[in-house]
């Protein structure tokens, strides 16, 4: 995303924009729905942008727009060759409204990081590649500033009448200072620069400190550091490569302070959406004869994930050498259903509970859910008996009853998620929490969270083979620890960090 300055001729532009990425510590990927639909082209720069940043080892931070979410079929399908490295990194979402929280987030985040505590450094030789580059584009960010004030002051401080530039339907973003009311699409191009060119404003790039200043944020001491940012890339001051995403697993999606519900994280380490459950009490405990008494209990806050583990995140584990292979590769229905392309997003099965706890908490760097977490997750604190409230189940909110005779692919009843945005807690297949089989009323410190406890571990949700009877949300069922079925998965949990 550069500047138009007037130093950068058009036969110069692959050279410049390699040199810069490679002088660069971080590289900033915007990424929408349709972002990645041109990198099936040949020779598309935002596929050799992204591909160069790769090979370079640069520290990429993708921004999440308009509802991406790297474990959507569309976008998994997409993301071939190199491009398949990008949901290893931690990601951003920007909620609509609240692009400069996201941003001054990033700033505070990369941007006071001293020299000497990133590990990749980038070379001397490199850095003075793009000197000449970095002063034009000092002075074309100063020549640009009052463009880039207007594009984020508050609405009610234009003029009466005045609308944000908006073009083409290319890449809109919205923009606003946190209010929701005040979004703002627009097109950047309108301006003479590529799509993003705020981003380098919010970062503290190409001599920021006085812009930061003129708009009465508070600047951080620099320290000769650099971000690159694409759809296109940008052109900042210098620093190394930051540790790897992989150091810390996980970043919260919402630049709201303060998660709720409907606040997601996505994991780096299987591009798993996590979902949020808030703190407090629910009933826990039914009519059948193991859900007895029904009970009170709180629990502190915790996250989710959204769907069941799929095929193609347990295979990355197994992959590894991490986890085990499934001790069968077929389905009801599929003699070829593990490793094959067509049932990536279905769940996984055929997996014992320590082959789900490994996963977990050795490779996602999460943990199983407790059977009490669970069951707040799939019924919230009002009491109802399913996930999406007290109706009837039909064939419209989950894969049940054998009307399928398989499983299906972990978002497909949209309207069978839970009131946290977690699918498929009743249905498709039954899921291993963390407890054993003990009875009622839950007590998380009497033992049966206890890893290494003996004893038959309980499973949650029912599947698709089963009817009515075991798919509401307080119904337990319970298998030896080394059980694994066709109808069994599992899903993970996260502690909220303090």
């Amino acid at each position: 995303m550069f500047f138009d300055f007037s130093s950068l001729s058009s036969g110069d532009f692959e050279q410049v924009i390699v040199s810069n990425i490679r002088a660069r510590a971080h590289f900033i990927l915007i990424l929408t729905p349709t972002a990645l639909d041109r990198c099936s082209q040949p020779g598309d720069w935002l596929r050799r942008e992204i591909e160069t940043a790769v090979d370079e080892k640069r520290n990429i931070i993708p921004l999440l727009f308009d509802g991406f979410n790297f474990g959507s079929p569309a976008i998994i399908e997409k993301l071939t060759g190199k491009l398949d490295a990008i949901p290893r990194y931690n990601a951003l979402d920007i909620p609509s409204g609240y692009f400069m929280e996201a941003m001054e987030r990033l700033r505070r985040r990369y941007l006071n990081i001293p020299l000497e505590a990133v590990t990749h450094p980038v070379s001397t030789e490199v850095r003075k590649v793009v000197q000449e580059e970095q002063v034009a584009a000092d002075k074309a960010l100063e020549q640009k500033r009052d463009d880039i004030e207007e594009l984020i002051k508050p609405a009610e401080e234009k003029p009466a009448g005045q609308k944000q530039a908006q073009i083409t339907k290319a890449s809109p973003l919205s923009f606003g200072r946190g209010s929701r009311d005040d979004d703002k699409p627009l097109n950047l191009r309108t301006y003479g620069i590529g799509a993003g060119i705020l981003l380098v404003a919010a970062l503290g790039v190409f001599g920021i400190s006085s812009w930061f200043r003129s708009i009465g944020r508070e600047t951080p001491t620099l320290t000769s550091q650099s971000v690159s940012t694409s759809t296109m890339t940008s052109v900042p001051p210098t620093q190394p490569l930051l540790v790897p995403a992989n150091t810390e697993t996980l970043i919260p999606l919402t630049s709201v302070p303060t998660p709720g519900i409907g606040s997601t994280l996505v994991s780096a380490q299987d591009s798993m959406t996590l979902v949020y459950v808030p703190a407090g009490d629910f009933s826990m405990g039914g009519q059948g004869s193991d859900e007895q008494p029904p009970h009170t209990v709180y629990l502190d806050a915790f996250w989710i994930d959204q769907t069941e583990v799929t095929n193609v995140m347990y295979a990355k584990c197994a992959d590894a050498g991490v986890c085990k292979e499934p001790t069968n590769k077929t389905s009801a229905k599929n003699i070829n259903y593990y490793k094959n392309t067509p049932f990536n997003n279905y769940p996984v099965i055929y997996v014992d509970w320590y082959m789900a706890e490994t996963y977990c908490s050795t490779w996602a760097g999460r943990r199983l859910p407790s059977e009490a977490e669970w069951e707040k997750a799939a019924r919230g604190n009002d009491g109802r008996t399913y996930p999406w409230g007290n109706d009837a189940p039909n064939s419209n909110l989950l894969n049940y009853n054998n009307i399928v005779a398989d499983t299906s692919s972990v978002m497909s009843y949209e309207a069978g998620k839970s009131i946290y945005g977690a699918y498929d807690m009743s249905g498709n297949v039954w899921e291993w929490v963390n407890s054993l089989y003990l009875p009622y009323p839950y007590v998380s410190n009497d033992g049966r969270e206890d890893l290494s406890a003996a004893g038959a571990r309980v499973h949650r949700g029912g599947s698709y083979y089963d009817n009515e009877s075991y798919i509401y949300s307080a119904k337990r069922d319970k298998g030896d620890p080394g059980f694994v079925s066709f109808n069994l998965g599992f899903r993970c949990a996260l502690d909220v960090s303090p």
